[in-house]
């Protein structure tokens, strides 16, 4: 199986774009948007411990998920596709 692991950079990124999106949402009112970007630049910056618990549990979960698919590619016979 193929190791892939996210960087600091990536998972900031990836989170960045995600508060965007969210920011957009219309029913989201101007104090909820404020809060969640104050939240982001705070709580969420590289080398945080928050940013460092999302890395790992980013990575965690996107092995265990190769993992479960790779279990159930094994499984599935050749006819079945």
């Amino acid at each position: 199986m193929v190791a892939v692991q996210f960087t600091d950079d990536e998972i900031a990124e990836a989170l960045t774009i995600l508060i965007a999106k969210i920011a957009e949402e219309p029913a989201l009112g101007d104090k909820d948007r404020a809060m969640l970007k104050r939240w982001k630049s705070s709580k969420m910056k590289l080398g945080s411990d928050d940013m460092e618990d999302l890395v790992r549990k980013a990575n965690e979960d996107f092995a265990r998920t190769l993992q479960r698919r790779e279990r159930s590619q094994l499984r599935k016979p050749d006819w079945a596709e």
